[in-house]
């Protein structure tokens, strides 16, 4: 694909949210013209800079992804780092995915059922509010909202009994969402694996298959160490099951240890040389920088480059493959 029509359609993406009338959402995938998912790289609000968004884009990725805590979002100096990472990539000409979640638990573990049902009820509305909010406030910015990070893993789903608790909450979301759509796409619910049938992924999603029309527009998951063939095997299965596309909202690989960085950017360049036939509209790649206050090695090494920006051999790996892969959508001159 040419670089101009590239960026017209990129642009097309974050503009017809922002243009979308009242009740009506853009649509989402966008057709494109080669058929090409969108390809971007994941970065922390806390560090994330303009020369950050800068050097992304000459690399050649086509969006940003951004997590955002919503039980924060009435601090405002939460608001105004958000603001600022916004702007910043924006002004570099790449939208946003922003993915959202809490960090407390949404109902306290210990209240009756019938109560803990009626909090998570309420608190789904609310983070559906709040979303519908920042949908209004960064519309023209942003590509999509995902909602929450992976809820099959512990970590990420403090509430705990999520195969109780995470249906309720969705429910209500969408609920919610319904009543006001938003004017920006909505993905969810970036598993931490693909959900394929018997998985914990799909046992998550069974009970929500009457609420997702109309709430969400792809399902999201993360697919480390997944094969090519796998990746569209999950696609093809997600669509057959759930009527839905999926988004592919992490992928990649630690450069820690003996070889790391030649495992780095093996993976990187693997996922990119077959994602012209992933069956995904989108790819986001984890991550950026290195996160120096993760909780392990692996996880503080994840990074295009490291903590103070100097690059890994996957910083230029990951721009050549992304050249390439244009090149052959292009074709021969």
């Amino acid at each position: 694909m040419h670089a101009v029509f590239r960026y017209l359609l990129i642009a097309a993406l974050a503009l017809a949210a922002g243009c979308a009338c009242a009740g009506e959402r853009a649509r989402w995938p966008a057709p494109s013209h080669d058929g090409a998912p969108l390809v971007g790289v994941q970065v922390k609000l806390p560090s994330f800079s303009a020369d950050d968004a800068r050097r992304i884009r000459v690399t050649g990725f086509d969006f940003v992804r951004i997590g955002v805590w919503t039980d924060r979002l009435d601090r405002p100096a939460y608001r105004r780092a958000i603001d600022a990472a916004i702007t910043a990539a924006h002004d570099a000409q790449l939208p946003v995915l922003l993915t959202i979640r809490t960090l407390e638990p949404l109902a306290p573990r210990d209240a009756p059922a019938e109560r803990r049902m009626a909090v998570l009820a309420d608190a789904g509305a609310t983070l559906a509010d709040a979303l519908t909010r920042l949908a209004d406030q960064y519309r023209a910015q942003l590509l999509a909202i995902e909602l929450w990070n992976e809820p099959d893993l512990d970590k990420y789903w403090p509430t705990g009994e999520v195969d109780s608790t995470f249906a309720p909450f969705m429910r209500a979301v969408c609920v919610r969402l319904r009543e006001r759509r938003p004017h920006v796409p909505v993905i969810g619910f970036a598993f931490s694996r693909a959900p394929f049938a018997g998985s914990v992924p799909d046992r998550l999603l069974k009970p929500l298959v009457p609420s997702l029309a109309g709430c969400v527009d792809a399902i999201s998951y993360h697919a480390y160490g997944m094969a090519p063939a796998r990746i569209r095997a999950a696609a093809r299965d997600v669509q057959a099951r759930y009527g839905l596309p999926v988004a592919i909202t992490e992928d990649g690989a630690t450069s820690v240890g003996p070889g790391g960085d030649a495992r780095q950017v093996k993976r990187l360049t693997t996922v990119l040389a077959a994602s012209n036939e992933s069956m995904t509209p989108l790819i986001s790649i984890y991550e950026w920088a290195d996160t120096p206050n993760g909780p392990d090695a692996a996880q503080r090494n994840y990074g295009l480059v490291r903590a103070d920006g100097t690059p890994k051999p996957a910083l230029d790996a990951v721009a050549r493959a992304l050249r390439d892969r244009r090149g052959a959508l292009r074709g021969p001159d």
